[in-house]
C-alpha cells in the first residue's frame, strides 16, 4: 500500500512536471513570437527611416528641396490653391511671405514715387518648368531671375527715369480667369497696384467641351470634390495617399517617379480622343460668352473702378502657326503634341485663335482696357522660345516681357477712372 502511495505521488509529480514544462514551453513560444514581432517592427521602422532619409537627401540634392515644402502650393479657401508663402527651392524658385513669386517681401504700402505692376495668370506667367519629356533635361527649373516679371521690370526701369517701377509675380499655376476675379478682391488690390497685366490663354480661353462652366470645371477641382463629397472608400484612400504625398519624402518621390509609368500603362489600348472641329468651334463660342469674356470684363471693370490700368495678354503657344522657325527641341515638342494629343487639336487651335482674339478685343473694348495678342512674337528668333506646349524659356520670357513693355510704357502715367 505504501508502494501504491509512492507510485501515485510519483505520477502526480510527473503530471505536474509535464504541466509546468508545457506552460514554460508555451511561455517561451510566446516570448519568441513577441521577440520576432519586435525585431520585424524595428527592421520595418529602420527600413522606412532609411528610405525617408535617402529620399529626403535625394530631393535636397537633385531637386532643390528646402526641407519644409514638398509642393509649391497650399490650400486656399476661395480659389482652391495659393503659392506656399516662404517656399524656397535652392535651384532658384522662391516665394515671399505674401505668397508672391518674389525674392523680397512685398509691403502693402508703397513709396509715392513707385509704380507697382502685378502680373497675374497661370503657369506660363508663373514661370513653370518644362512639362515635356524633351524639354525636361534642359529646362527642369526656371529661376526667379528668368521669369516674365523680372524681365519686364528690367525693361521698364531702363526706360523710366523719373519713378521706380516694381513688377510683382502673382501668377498661380492652373488658374482660370475667374480665379483672378477672386484673387484681385482677396489679395492683390490690398497692395495698391497701379497696373495689372493678365497673361492667359491656354487654361480657359480655348475650352470646347459642351456645357463648360469654369467655376465647376477648373484644374484641381476633382480633388476638392472627392474629399469634400460623400465619404467613400475611394475618398478615404485618395486622401490618405494625398496626405502621404505631402508628408512622406519616400512616397512623394516614388509617386513622382512612377506617375509617368502609370499614365503609360493606363493609356495602353486607348485610342486618341478625336475633336470634331466644327462642333468644338461652336461650343467655344458659347463657352467664351458664358465664361472668360465675362470674367475679362468684370476684372477690367473692377480695376478701372479702383483706378488701376487693366492689361490682357493672349499668351503664345507652340501649336499656333507662326513666323518663328522652330529649333530642334521645339520640333520634337511640336511632333510630340501633334502625335499624342487629341486628333485635330492643331487644326482646332489654329481655327480657334482668331476667334479668341476677336472675343478678347470685344471684351476689352467694351470695358476700356488694353489687349495685346502675343501669339506670334518670335519671328526671326531661331533659338528655344518654348520648353513645351505653352511654357517659355528664359529668352522666350524676355522677348514676351519686352513686347509687353513696349505696349504699356506709354500707359505708366495713366490713371483710369470708372468706364462708362
Amino acid at each position: 500500500m505504501e508502494a501504491d502511495v509512492q507510485r501515485e505521488g510519483s505520477t502526480a509529480i510527473g503530471i505536474n512536471t509535464v504541466g509546468i514544462q508545457g506552460r514554460e514551453g508555451h511561455s517561451r513560444q510566446r516570448a519568441r513570437g513577441l521577440t520576432k514581432l519586435v525585431a520585424y517592427s524595428l527592421m520595418l521602422l529602420f527600413g522606412a527611416s532609411v528610405l525617408e532619409i535617402a529620399s529626403c537627401s535625394y530631393l535636397q540634392v537633385f531637386e532643390g528641396y528646402d526641407g519644409t515644402h514638398l509642393i509649391t502650393y497650399d490650400f486656399d479657401e476661395y480659389k482652391n490653391i495659393t503659392p506656399a508663402p516662404n517656399y524656397h527651392n535652392s535651384k532658384g524658385i522662391h516665394h515671399n511671405a505674401q505668397g508672391f513669386r518674389e525674392d523680397a517681401d512685398t509691403t502693402r504700402e508703397k513709396d509715392a514715387n513707385t509704380y507697382r505692376i502685378f502680373i497675374m495668370g497661370g503657369s506660363t506667367a508663373y514661370g513653370l518648368q518644362s512639362m515635356s519629356r524633351y524639354g525636361q533635361e534642359k529646362y527642369s527649373v526656371l529661376r526667379n531671375s528668368e521669369t516674365i516679371d523680372t524681365y519686364l521690370e528690367e525693361y521698364l526701369r531702363g526706360k523710366v527715369r523719373d519713378k521706380k517701377v516694381e513688377v510683382i509675380n502673382a501668377a498661380i499655376t492652373s488658374q482660370y480667369s475667374h480665379h483672378h476675379l477672386i484673387y484681385l478682391n482677396q489679395t492683390v488690390l490690398k497692395y495698391d497696384p497701379d497696373m495689372v497685366v493678365f497673361i492667359d490663354g491656354f487654361n480657359d480661353y480655348f475650352q470646347y467641351g459642351k456645357g463648360f462652366d469654369q467655376f465647376r470645371d477648373y484644374g484641381y477641382q476633382e480633388r476638392a470634390h472627392l474629399y469634400m463629397g460623400p465619404p467613400t472608400i475611394e475618398a478615404w484612400m485618395g486622401y490618405s495617399g494625398w496626405w502621404l504625398f505631402r508628408k512622406s519624402h519616400f512616397v512623394h518621390l516614388a509617386s513622382k517617379t512612377l506617375r509617368p509609368v502609370w499614365i503609360a500603362i493606363k493609356s495602353v489600348g486607348q485610342s486618341r480622343m478625336h475633336i470634331d472641329v466644327d462642333t468644338a468651334l461652336h461650343n467655344l463660342e458659347i463657352n467664351a460668352q458664358a465664361n472668360f469674356m465675362k470674367m475679362v470684363e468684370r476684372n477690367s471693370l473692377i480695376l478701372r473702378h479702383e483706378g488701376v490700368v487693366p492689361v490682357f495678354v493672349l499668351q503664345p503657344e507652340i501649336v499656333f502657326t507662326q513666323s518663328k522657325v522652330f529649333s530642334p527641341l521645339e520640333r520634337q515638342i511640336y511632333e510630340e503634341l501633334d502625335q499624342q494629343w487629341q486628333e485635330n487639336f492643331v487644326e482646332f487651335k489654329n481655327k480657334a485663335r482668331p476667334r479668341v482674339v476677336e472675343y478678347l478685343q470685344q471684351s476689352t473694348t467694351r470695358t476700356g482696357s488694353v489687349f495685346l495678342d502675343t501669339t506670334d512674337i518670335y519671328g526671326g528668333f531661331e533659338g528655344d522660345a518654348y520648353t513645351d506646349y505653352c511654357h517659355l524659356t528664359p529668352i522666350g520670357n524676355k522677348r514676351l516681357a519686352e513686347r509687353i513693355g513696349e505696349r504699356i510704357l506709354p500707359l505708366l502715367d495713366a490713371k483710369p477712372g470708372p468706364h462708362a
